[in-house]
């Protein structure tokens, strides 16, 4: 397809800047004039030219203009320099002997880069976002009537609460009030006792009055008189009135009428990473040769546990009794946290929130503690907790646990605070394992456990299915596989330890072998975690050190612009 546009538009040829551009080479988006068209199709710059009349030519790219020579488009791109370049460019002595590239191919590539994963984008994470932002909904409004039940239950334990002390409050009215019949009875009957005697003593004072008031000796001598009648006063009886006395409380004492659990909040510790069929951008595999980026000294001397956090810093538990400590990358201690009292912490866990999840044995409980407050998140009077992961999409809590007698095993998925599903047996009810003492979730949400009892990992499916086991490559290993320490990666591959052969088995997620790993840096691995640059920390046992490890590298199957 022609441009409109005629060869007057444009004044001079790119080359020699004098003469009219009659030509155009599509393959180096230079404009000719007739005179610099033998001497263009003589240079190296292009394999092969394209040479046809200007005003024929087709439609191409829109060129950026050269930083350099404002005046020519830049049809080259030099890869030493990381810049585009035009024809001038190229001629000077500054690229010389660098490697330069076609722009329109390296367009070409790039633009088909960006479709492809503008495409990848709409196709597939849009419609992911999509899914989460309904899940939420979902989830949200289930949040708002739980809470909506749970003010109910406020409104009619307040309601019954009242009502109760009505109830109290009416009872001892109406005992106040027949106290007071009572007491006014008796005070009653006493005052009409006391007129009484009143009116009789009056008639005999008239009575006496009118027998003195004669001359009659006689009447006198025969008017009855005992000596001190009537000057005995009745006492008059003493009430005290009921005291009514409040119990001076506190906001104390009326929480202990009303119990009310804060909410949980759990949340992935790590988000889904969503891969595409298409061979575009960056993939990764395992390097040939396995990098020591770094490595620091611990403070346990017995090192158990690693969980990686954000800023290349690391949880760290071991064989003090009661703590957990933050280190970084440098060996820093930054922060340690007194958890437990007579048992290490056999696991912890990391949320986005900001919340340490830790495995309290003394205690048989699963505990969070965020800025110095702990909250128990759940607890069992017969089972020991002895592993923890949150998972990467929903945000729950995996938890192995061991029974007390150390006769069962079983991992227990918790929403919340709450138990949603026990694991324990496979589909002919036989135990799936005896002593799980890790966990980690993968990406396609199988459940990974070592069982310390039979020195093996289980991948279980999400629903708690059996799908294989994994005891150690036998082809490679010269000792027993001795699994300790776990980790799953952003391809969905698993990372297992293996003690007794000092190094970092790799499997897929459908249980093949896929290599080992790190066998001449390592000491007794016994744990793993992995950074948010896709770097493993690994903790010895016995030493205390923690190793920084890069094992993945791109993969040779990558997509590039350049011709190769």
């Amino acid at each position: 397809m022609a441009h409109s546009g005629s060869s007057q538009s444009y004044k001079a040829c790119e080359l020699c800047e004098a003469d009219s551009v009659l030509m155009h080479c599509s393959s180096c988006h230079i404009k000719l004039c007739s005179d610099c068209v033998g001497k263009h199709l003589s240079s190296q710059n292009c394999k092969q030219h394209d040479v046809e009349g200007f005003k024929y030519r087709k439609n191409d790219v829109k060129l950026p203009v050269c930083r350099q020579h404002p005046s020519h488009s830049c049809s080259m791109y030099c890869d030493d320099c990381d810049e585009a370049v035009c024809s001038k460019c190229v001629a000077a002595s500054d690229h010389k002997q660098h490697r330069l590239d076609d722009i329109t191919r390296m367009y070409v590539a790039r633009r088909l880069l960006l479709l492809q994963e503008a495409s990848f984008l709409e196709n597939t994470v849009i419609p992911q976002y999509d899914k989460m932002e309904s899940i939420l909904d979902t989830k949200m409004s289930k949040l708002s009537n739980d809470y909506s039940s749970v003010l109910n239950k406020l409104v009619s334990e307040e309601e019954t609460l009242h009502e109760m002390i009505r109830s109290i409050f009416r009872q001892k009215k109406e005992e106040t009030l027949a106290m007071r019949e009572k007491d006014l009875k008796t005070l009653h009957e006493q005052k009409n006792g006391i007129s009484c005697s009143k009116l009789t003593v009056e008639s005999l004072v008239s009575k006496y009055k009118q027998v003195c008031g004669s001359n009659d000796v006689d009447k006198i001598l025969r008017c009855p008189f005992e000596k001190d009648q009537y000057r005995r006063i009745p006492p008059v009886a003493e009430i005290t009135p009921p005291n009514f006395s409040s119990i001076e409380v506190d906001e104390e004492f009326f929480k202990k009428f009303v119990k009310l659990t804060p909410s949980i909040q759990i949340l992935k510790s790590r988000g889904q990473r969503l891969e595409s069929t298409q061979s575009f951008g960056e993939k990764k595999e395992i390097a040939a040769e396995v990098e020591l980026v770094a490595s620091f000294k611990g403070v346990y001397e017995e090192l158990q546990r690693v969980k990686c956090i954000e800023d290349y810093q690391a949880w760290l538990s071991g064989s003090a009794h009661g703590t957990l400590t933050r280190m970084d990358i440098n060996g820093k201690v930054l922060e340690t946290v007194h958890v437990t009292h007579g048992y290490a912490p056999k696991d912890m866990a990391v949320t986005t929130d900001g919340h340490l999840i830790y495995c309290d044995v003394g205690n048989l409980s699963i505990m969070a503690i965020k800025d110095g407050t702990s909250k128990v998140i759940a607890k069992s009077n017969k089972w020991m907790p002895t592993a923890v992961c949150v998972t990467s999409v929903a945000g729950h809590l995996l938890v192995c646990m061991i029974s007390k007698d150390q006769r069962f095993g079983r991992v227990v998925r918790y929403v919340g605070s709450k138990a949603k599903h026990k694991i324990q047996f496979d589909d002919k009810e036989q135990d799936l394992f005896k002593k799980p003492t890790s966990v980690a979730d993968n990406i396609n949400e199988n459940i990974c456990v070592i069982d310390s009892n039979t020195q093996s990992l289980v991948v279980l499916s999400k629903a708690g299915l059996f799908r294989f086991k994994y005891n150690g490559s036998q082809k490679t290993h010269l000792h027993t596989f001795y699994p300790s320490g776990l980790a799953t990666d952003n391809l969905g591959q698993i990372i297992v330890g293996d003690r007794m052969n000092t190094c970092l088995d790799v499997i897929d997620k459908d249980g093949q072998f896929i290599r080992s790993i790190a066998g001449s840096i390592l000491n007794i691995p016994s744990a793993i975690s992995i950074d948010d640059d896709e770097n493993l920390w690994v903790g010895e046992f016995h030493t205390g050190i923690v190793k920084i490890i890069r094992y993945l590298q791109p993969s040779e199957n990558n997509g590039s612009c350049q011709d190769k």
